[in-house]
């Protein structure tokens, strides 16, 4: 009898929390989020991966923890197992979100968009990735008429810098035909000017593709608070090209 008391109780308590999510999820779908709190929009994600548990309690903790949603979502899985009740698979739902937001972004950039200026280069990709906590860098492939053929993110990190590797870059680009290319990439921690780094590396992606006669349109970094920097617009691409020139002009066959 006891046993079955015990049972009893265990199923009041656990519809007591499925009439709590399904009253936060009505809530949420009426409103469209609209003046949701972060906390209220971490419950209710939470309620999507946690089980027979109330989530209120959990999602007050991670906001307290890291103080808003952007910076839950943008925390390391290790950060977010230290707040108690959190374990892998809840950290990794919770860190999948901005990556998710950018696949999302993305798919809205069909049909494929012409690049003609900078603002072309922000308002399709560089959308998609200003938000992200860790670097990313990405090959954007043009036809002769500056329509998007494809893009890639040929390199990935931590959140201060990534490696290149020029030869797949250029293999990829050379594999679609592109007759110009535009490079993207995001700084998550710092603002969007670009490092020494940077340049040096473009340097170098600027003399492989002229090499295989591929145009640099641009190469722009995008910055967390929404900033960025074109290396077109501050004269660096026409450096390199003037650079590209006198170096060829050096070489007898």
């Amino acid at each position: 009898m006891r046993f079955k008391g015990k049972h009893q109780s265990d199923n009041s308590t656990l519809n007591l929390h499925e009439g709590h999510r399904e009253r936060i999820r009505q809530r949420l779908l009426e409103t469209k989020f609209i003046d949701a709190d972060d906390y209220q929009v971490l419950e209710y994600l939470l309620t999507l991966v946690v089980k027979r548990r109330d989530t209120n309690e959990l999602a007050h903790s991670l906001v307290s923890a890291f103080g808003g949603l952007a910076s839950v979502f943008n925390a390391d899985i290790a950060d977010l197992m230290q707040v108690k009740g959190v374990t892998y698979t809840i950290a990794y739902f919770l860190h999948a979100m901005p990556y998710v937001y950018r696949n999302y972004k993305a798919s809205l950039l069909k049909p494929k968009p012409t690049i003609n200026c900078v603002m072309d280069i922000i308002n399709s990709l560089g959308d998609c990735i200003y938000h992200l906590p860790e670097e990313e860098f990405y090959v954007m492939c043009l036809d002769g008429s500056n329509r998007l053929i494809n893009y890639k993110a040929v390199a990935n990190g931590g959140n201060s810098q990534v490696a290149i590797h020029t030869r797949d870059i250029v293999r990829y680009a050379v594999k679609h035909n592109a007759k110009k290319v535009v490079f993207l990439h995001n700084h998550p921690t710092a603002s969007p000017e670009p490092s020494e780094d940077d340049i040096e590396t473009t340097k170098v992606l600027f003399m492989a593709f002229h090499v295989e006669g591929i145009e640099v349109f641009d190469h722009v970094i995008v910055s967390s608070d929404e900033s960025f920097y074109s290396f077109s617009q501050n004269n660096l691409i026409k450096g390199y090209q003037e650079d590209c020139i006198s170096i060829f002009k050096t070489i007898t066959i």
